[in-house]
């Protein structure tokens, strides 16, 4: 009895140690997303009348700091003022209940928005 509750209670403690290892690659991926997505967007493009993206810095910058930071990824601009990336994060289980590794997804979309904001600061 005491055999089965010992397994049992190493079995639990294993599930809390790799579900824990699962948010946190979940938590990383989004953060890489969000920082990416701030990276791509300081391509601006003002020779216009209107302020938009330069949609080929845009990406370059997005994918030199995906290469940067060590993760894979996609960036790609969705629209004049909009990019979304997608983040890809791998890793190995710290006790491997699940499997052998984890693979999480982040993804992250941004809006470039110019102007003057009006109001009581």
């Amino acid at each position: 009895m005491a055999v089965i509750l010992v397994a049992g209670i190493i079995l639990l403690l294993g599930l809390v140690a790799d579900g824990a290892a699962k948010l946190q690659a979940l938590a990383r991926a989004d953060t890489i997303a969000a920082e990416t997505v701030r990276a791509a967007l300081t391509a601006v493009d003002a020779r216009g009348p209107t302020t938009t993206l330069d949609a080929p810095t845009a990406v370059q910058f997005g994918q030199s700091y995906l290469s940067r930071a060590g993760y894979p990824g996609t960036v790609e601009v969705t629209g004049p003022r909009t990019v979304r990336v997608t983040v890809n994060v791998t890793g190995p289980y710290p006790l491997g209940i699940f499997g052998g590794s984890y693979d999480a997804v982040g993804t992250a979309t941004g809006e470039l928005n110019v102007g003057v904001r009006t109001g009581d600061p």
